[in-house]
């Protein structure tokens, strides 16, 4: 199920920041995921290399060069979003005010040229297509100096709100764009059950097709505008990422992804430091899965000689051969059932509908889900044997339910694999992991 590369703005990086580890012990005990890193062409010729930082990856956001602070791109500013309130309950007072004094035209209502133009603020904001919403201090002054009210009668603690943000500016300009390189299912179980070895390998082969996808994007995708109004099409010299790798989904469930936050700017064939043709990026990167999938596929056949089932045509991607059963892909894919299940009831399709269906079941991710999958476990627990246990559990499942044609054979192994790998977790943290 694609879904659309997502525009972000100054702030927005927080949501990755936050879910960083604090220390070695949190990132192995489950509470939090790795820092970000740098990818792409340009940050290496800029001397970042590695580690991003919090507060580089807060430089990125503001358009700046995170080693030196220069200004790549200017602020666009705006009056912050939450100093406005909806037009609606101010449009429909003033109209019912000029029906009451037989004032056909609103702006007849007003007693100056300043509340005129506030009259005109609020009807072009209540037009069908515009923001809806109006600055609390137009709302304002409409209530008390054209319909004579105080203005909590109609916005009540919402006016409140408004007003401790009033006059204030912020950054509207996209910052960053968001693009997700999420493994199959059946990979992200390999990784997450498979054993150290098989997780260094399956991290290896992620790597390998994450640098193919963005050396291909920076072949084809990335571009900038000059000429008048923009209408010269010019290539740009490569892209400024931080990736960020998760390893579980929302609903705590194995679910190997990283999010590439790629920053609005690059530089064109003047040397200008200029905005992304998002246009040009956005075609590119929803194409970008396809050699991310392949490369990955090609490493993970290299290096552990697995086998795989068809590829998808639309996604690009493919299942491992042995852990592609359906009922095993469904009991850890929660979160697509989540969405599946919103797009069924609304009776809604599409990468649009889709990624509202995302953004509708989405929740916070549990704090300690990973712990489920690595690290907890007992001082005495035997990983190999575990590891061996748990994947002669799913193919003796896969056995019985080919034989049987009845998927609940395997759901019970299942059952009995997650059982058996619960009773070896531990009750407090691993005296292994205070020492990292």
């Amino acid at each position: 199920m694609a879904l659309p590369v997502k525009a972000l703005k100054v702030g927005q990086e927080n949501y990755w920041l936050d879910q960083i580890a604090r220390d070695h012990e949190e990132y192995f005990s489950g509470h939090g995921e790795s820092p970000g890193r740098y990818v792409g062409l340009l940050p290496e010729q800029s001397g970042c290399t590695g580690e991003a930082s919090a507060e580089q990856v807060r430089a990125m956001f503001r358009g700046q060069d995170p080693r030196t602070g220069a200004q790549r791109v200017a602020p666009v500013w705006r009056a912050d979003p939450r100093s406005k309130l909806p037009a609606a309950p101010a449009l429909d007072a003033l109209k019912a005010r000029a029906a009451e004094q037989g004032v056909e035209d609103l702006e007849g209502l007003a007693g100056s040229k300043a509340l005129a133009a506030d009259v005109r603020a609020v009807q072009a904001a209540g037009r069908p297509g515009r923001a809806h919403k109006v600055k609390v201090e137009t709302v304002e002054r409409i209530c008390r100096k054209v319909l004579g009210i105080d203005p909590h009668e109609m916005y009540w603690e919402a006016f409140d709100e408004a007003s401790k943000h009033a006059g204030k500016r912020v950054d509207a300009r996209v910052a960053a764009f968001d693009h997700c390189f999420s493994d199959p299912k059946s990979v992200s179980l390999l990784a997450a059950a498979g054993g150290d070895a098989r997780r260094r390998e399956v991290v290896a082969a992620r790597d390998v097709g994450l640098q193919s996808a963005l050396r291909c994007l920076q072949a084809h995708g990335v571009g900038v505008r000059r000429g008048h109004n923009g209408t010269e099409r010019c290539r740009g010299a490569g892209v400024f990422a931080v990736a960020f790798d998760h390893r579980m989904s929302r609903a705590g469930e194995p679910d190997a992804h990283t999010h590439v936050l790629v920053q609005n700017a690059t530089v064109g064939p003047d040397g200008r430091w200029t905005a992304l043709d998002s246009d040009w990026l956005y075609a590119h990167l929803m194409a970008a899965d396809h050699p991310y999938h392949a490369v990955e596929r090609a490493e993970l056949t290299r290096r552990l000689q697995v086998r795989w089932g068809p590829v998808d045509a639309r996604s690009g991607a493919a299942e491992i051969v042995g852990l592609d059963a359906r009922a095993l892909i469904e009991r850890f894919s929660t979160r697509r059932a989540e969405v599946l299940d919103w797009l069924d009831e609304h009776e809604l399709e599409g990468i649009e509908a889709s990624s509202a269906a995302a953004a509708a079941t989405r929740q916070p991710k549990p704090p300690s889900t990973p712990g489920q999958f690595r690290g907890g476990l007992r001082a005495d627990a035997d990983i190999e044997a575990l590891v061996t246990a748990t994947m002669a559990a799913v193919q003796g499942g896969l056995v019985l339910t080919q034989a049987r044609r009845d998927p609940a054979q395997l759901a019970c192994a299942l059952d009995a694999a997650y059982s058996h790998l619960r009773a070896q977790r531990a009750s407090t943290r691993p005296a292994s992991l205070a020492a990292h």
